[in-house]
């Protein structure tokens, strides 16, 4: 009995360092491996934003633009010309919108899902605002007509529909930066 007694003592005096240096061991090499995949994730990101960053801030511009180009007075200063129908000129004011929006549609992936919505809205509004400009004329209205009409609702109203979405966006970005 005096001897199983010695053995065990004999094992546990050899195998209890051990368990005690394994343990010691993992823990060590666990918590460097999460300090190494902290290091590493941190690194990425830096890369990733040196990256991503400019490309965000080109979305931000070139949605300032989409909405400085939508606006009824850059509408109205670039397609009105004394030719034109009320009719025919709504219809280029409405391309045109579509156009630029289609052509930044790609820009939601780089801006916040509310700046992206805003966008979205004000294009309708500016939209909405030029068909119900449209609606106060007679079917024989002239383009020169639509757009005064377009400007004393402007006038009337005391607001762009796209300057708060301008608003919005410089506002957003200074956020970041």
């Amino acid at each position: 009995m005096e001897s199983i007694l010695q053995i065990l003592l004999e094992i546990i005096k050899f195998t209890l360092p051990s368990v005690v240096v394994a343990v010691i061991a993992y823990l060590l090499i666990s918590k460097l491996t999460e300090d190494n995949l902290k290091k590493l994730d941190y690194e990425i990101r830096k890369a990733n934003n040196h990256t991503f960053t400019p490309i965000k801030l080109q979305a931000y511009e070139r949605l300032v633009l989409l909405m400085e180009r939508i606006s009824p007075p850059t509408l109205i200063q670039e397609y009105n010309n004394s030719v034109l129908s009320a009719l025919e000129l709504k219809n280029i004011m409405l391309v045109a919108i579509n156009t630029e929006f289609s052509h930044n549609i790609s820009q939601q992936i780089y801006i916040s899902n509310q700046a992206w919505t805003l966008t979205k809205l004000v294009k309708e509004e500016v939209i909405e605002f030029i068909n119900l400009s449209f609606n106060m004329l007679a079917k024989d209205a002239t383009g020169i007509e639509l757009s005064k009409i377009m400007i004393d609702k402007m006038i009337e109203n005391n607001s762009q529909p796209t300057q708060k979405a301008i608003d919005f966006l410089k506002a957003e970005i200074r956020l970041y930066f």
